[in-house]
Parts: C-alpha cells; structure tokens; sequence
C-alpha cells in the first residue's frame, strides 16, 4: 500500500532517512514528484502524512495477521505467525531506519486511537486462535493480552531481529503447550 500511492512511499522514504523531526515537507514533497503547494492540497502537515504512512503500514499487518488466525493447523505457528505480522512491522521498519524508535513514538502521539485499534484486533485475532485448542474463551483473551503485551516488549529489540523471533516462538509454544494440557 506505501509503495503504491507516490505521497505515502515519499513520506516513508523522508521518515525513515531523515526521522520525524528533521523530515521536511519539502523531502516529502521532492520524493512523491510534486512541489510543495500539490503536496498541502493532500495533507495539512508531516503529522497528517505520519498519520497516513501509518496506517497504510498497519493495514498490511493486519491483513497478515488475519490471512495466519484463518490457517489451519498447528496453533503455535498460527499464533506466532499472527504476532510476528506485528512484531515484523517494528523489526521491518528498524532494518531500513535507524529512526525507528523515534518513528513509532511519533506514530503512537498523532494516532493514539489507531494505533490501540490495531494491538486490539492483535489480540482478537490471537485470542481467536488459541480458543481453537478448545480452553475457555475468557482465558484465552486473558493469554493473548500477555502476549501481545510481551511483543510490545519484544519491540524494544530493535538491534537483535533474530533473538526476538526467537524469544517470540519460544514463548507461544511454551504458553500453547500449557494451555491444550490443561
């Protein structure tokens, strides 16, 4: 979705190699093949463009994360691929910027709402897949909360990709095998 519209690949282009402080409306501007005033008729502001790239972002996502809660088989590698759609877009974005901290704490103050939404359908759709083990619905709610609550930590491990991945499957399988055991 970024790539496609010219004014959302520009602002993450700008976002990602400049931050959100010192991008300008002027990169933004250059990168999506416009001048300035074209570029104030679409957005009010870089916090209006943040606000888009977002959400374009998030959308992809979530679409992962369904396309994993509507598989099939295993529970564990159903979990952990619709966790991974979330903590994968945070690894992602620290892989192409090193603004990427800064990035998503600018993301979570312009789109608070938005971005509650989507850790909300995160855990519906985590919840939605450990309920398939057949464990009572409210518990279930209760675990996905804990591990969405952990990727959020996980997140933080914007240096080691690899060790949070690891740390993630880890968990989930741990956490699936005490709940069909139970």
């Amino acid at each position: 979705m970024v790539a496609a519209d010219p004014l959302l690949a520009a602002g993450f282009d700008a976002f990602a190699r400049h931050g959100f402080k010192r991008a300008t409306m002027a990169d933004i501007a250059a990168g999506a093949g416009m001048s300035r005033p074209a570029l104030y008729l679409r957005v009010k502001g870089k916090e209006d463009v943040l606000r888009a790239v977002g959400a374009a972002l998030l959308a992809e996502s979530i679409v992962r994360a369904r396309t994993a809660a509507d598989e099939t088989g295993d529970i564990s590698a159903r979990v952990v691929a619709v966790l991974e759609a979330k903590l994968g877009l945070t690894l992602g974005l620290a892989e192409r910027s090193e603004h990427a901290l800064e990035l998503l704490v600018e993301y979570g103050r312009v789109a608070t709402a938005e971005a509650a939404q989507y850790t909300a359908e995160v855990e519906q759709l985590t919840a939605r897949v450990l309920a398939t083990s057949g464990a009572d619905a409210g518990r279930c709610a209760d675990i996905a909360t804990a591990l969405v609550r952990t990727v959020q930590g996980l997140e933080t491990e914007l240096d080691d990709a690899p060790r949070a991945r690891k740390l993630l499957a880890a968990l989930v399988g741990t956490t699936v095998a005490g709940l069909t055991r139970s």
